[in-house]
């Protein structure tokens, strides 16, 4: 599942990340390559340094090689099976562009602020990268890592049905990785609830009718878990209500570490590449977050 991992960070150096990310890698059985990208210097800066002897950009790498190589050596990390890498550019631009070339099966990469959602620049690579994107808030190894994989609506599209198996998937791994705690959540609302409170409902068919579609979302729920193999036996929650309010509330109710989630394609919408309840999700998380794309999602990013 996870054979080729890519740390991205901006211009920053993150020797923890790297070393937490190589052992998760190692764990995996996956390699794993670090990027940095620099944003291009002007022209004019270019031109300045240039007339004055100097390469700007070798100036810059030599700079971030030297302290790189002192972070490494400093935090005793064994750097010989890592490929570390640098383009110039907009970060998640390049990001995604060695997506695309090397066929990477997940991005780790760290917030912009320790326990802050994510900016701007994350929610580009959440709506766009084409593998799983990990943002990984650097504190996952401390004991027992709690996980929360976040499934759900419960259709018929083969689209749906396999994207709620790969989120179930991957929660699976980390949790045999990193051996944690997982917990499966789903949110159920029944279709067009509201309008169900005006005058040509009873009180009796609005019951029933919640009751079918809260039965049918938990067996949807079971039957969707059964079919994906756990070490150890999740624990199950399902409940009423909007998912954009109650799966970051119960993440940072339960002390969960990370969240699971699926973004739903909506790529014949110029910038919905996220579906509106994962964008809300995402961007009121502080937890770590992996977000999972349907299979055949197509960056626009080329």
């Amino acid at each position: 599942m996870t054979q080729k991992i890519l740390l991205h960070f901006d211009s920053r150096i993150d020797a923890a990340l790297i070393k937490n990310s190589l052992d998760f890698a190692d764990k995996c059985g996956a390699t794993l390559d670090v990027l940095n990208v620099f944003a291009e210097p002007k022209k004019s800066a270019l031109d300045y340094f240039n007339n004055h002897g100097k390469d700007l950009k070798k100036h810059i790498i030599d700079g971030h090689t030297a302290k790189l190589e002192e972070e490494l050596e400093e935090a005793r990390i064994n750097a010989e099976n890592i490929k570390f890498s640098i383009r110039w550019g907009k970060d998640f631009i390049e990001c995604i562009k060695s997506v695309n070339e090397k066929k990477y099966d997940m991005v780790i990469c760290p917030p912009a602020e320790p326990n802050q959602p994510p900016n701007s620049t994350i929610m580009h690579l959440l709506r766009k990268c084409p593998c799983p994107v990990w943002v990984h808030h650097g504190h996952l190894w401390r004991g027992a890592v709690r996980i929360l994989a976040a499934i759900g609506p419960f259709d018929s599209s083969s689209e749906n049905i396999a994207l709620n198996r790969n989120i179930l998937e991957h929660a699976s791994m980390l949790n045999q990785v990193l051996g944690g705690k997982l917990h499966i959540m789903h949110c159920w609302k029944g279709y067009l609830e509201g309008i169900t409170t005006n005058p040509y409902f009873s009180e009796l068919e609005v019951e029933n009718y919640l009751s079918f579609e809260k039965d049918s979302s938990e067996a949807a729920f079971n039957d969707i878990i059964e079919s994906v193999s756990f070490d150890k036996e999740p624990r199950r929650i399902i409940m009423h209500g909007d998912p954009g309010t109650i799966i970051p509330e119960y993440a940072l109710e339960q002390k969960m570490d990370i969240v699971v989630m699926g973004s739903i394609a909506r790529s014949g919408i110029a910038g919905l590449l996220i579906g509106n309840t994962a964008e809300k999700i995402a961007g009121s998380l502080t937890e770590s977050l992996l977000a999972i794309k349907p299979a055949g999602f197509v960056s626009p990013v080329k």
